[in-house]
């Protein structure tokens, strides 16, 4: 294999969004524990959720690639730098080898076995369930956010269940209806800008349905929702001050990104202003992490 084809498979991973759910994986352990596991249990639980999430973009670019000829044609697939054949043996491989290293993970760590398997299969299953036909979430208006708002809260609960259990608290609701929220505020954004693609190919996706303007009030409805929920564990005393300080700078950041692109809203913009509002994820999960240490 040559170093563009090593380079095409490495951009069809997308790995930024597997780190994404190995942090938040480690951010619901912690949160669970009240500080930090043990290494082997985070680290590998962790691990799983980053394969689980390298799933996802790949599963996404192979029956996306119609899409991506509009939307994104640089993307490996519509760029000519992986062919669909190859894309799709990538995506099987993925299927057969994660199911394995799930019972395998799941078994050997001393976490709670059965939990965590049960929540890692749900968030492979949901990786199927937002991009291949029939059910296709990616193609079905709201549904699709919602797929994508359920991803990282679901790595979250891995991480959480695995210490836990099934015992679900308030402060765990809480945590992670700042993902749901701001997830589905930020997918919106992209939506906005690819809504063209999008409709050439029959995706029904929230703008073609109901429109630009009224998509991207949406958007900053379940945006600031979100930014408004950050400061409730400082009020509740659930974290440190590493956590006040880092939420309540993604809080404003959240905010004011969305109330700039109101003041200066255009359809072509939305990527932009979705590569700048995604950063508040990761944020937001360091900022659990960090609060979660000497509480």
């Amino acid at each position: 294999m040559n170093k563009k084809k090593l380079i095409a498979y490495i951009r069809l991973e997308r790995p930024q969004f597997s780190i994404m759910g190995f942090l938040a994986a480690c951010a619901g352990m912690m949160a669970a524990y009240k500080g930090v596991p043990e290494i082997s249990s985070i680290l590998g639980v962790g691990f799983l959720f980053y394969v689980i999430q390298n799933v996802a973009a790949p599963t996404n670019d192979y029956f996306d690639r119609e899409i991506d000829k509009y939307a994104r044609p640089d993307a490996p697939i519509p760029s000519g730098d992986l062919s669909p054949e190859e894309a799709k043996k990538d995506v099987i491989l993925h299927y057969i080898f994660v199911p394995l290293l799930i019972i395998i993970i799941a078994n050997t760590l001393p976490v709670e076995t059965t939990p965590l398997m049960i929540v890692a299969f749900f968030g492979l299953a949901l990786t199927a369930i937002y991009s291949v036909p029939p059910i296709r979430m990616r193609k079905r208006g709201i549904l699709k956010n919602i797929t994508v708002g359920i991803a990282l809260p679901t790595a979250f609960l891995g991480g959480w269940v695995a210490i836990r259990g099934w015992s679900v608290s308030t402060e765990f609701l809480v945590l992670v209806s700042v993902y749901f929220f701001f997830q589905i505020s930020e997918t919106l954004l992209a939506d906005i800008h690819d809504m063209i693609g999008e409709k050439r190919v029959g995706c029904r996706t929230l703008p073609v349905r109901i429109g630009i303007k009224n998509s991207f009030n949406v958007s900053s409805f379940m945006g600031i929702l979100s930014a408004l929920i950050i400061p409730v564990p400082i009020i509740m005393g659930w974290f440190n001050r590493y956590y006040t300080v880092l939420g309540l700078f993604i809080m404003f950041w959240i905010i004011f990104l969305l109330l700039k692109y109101r003041i200066n809203f255009h359809p072509e913009k939305g990527r932009v202003y979705h590569e700048k509002l995604i950063i508040g994820a990761p944020l937001y999960t360091i900022a659990i992490i960090l609060g979660s240490v000497c509480v």
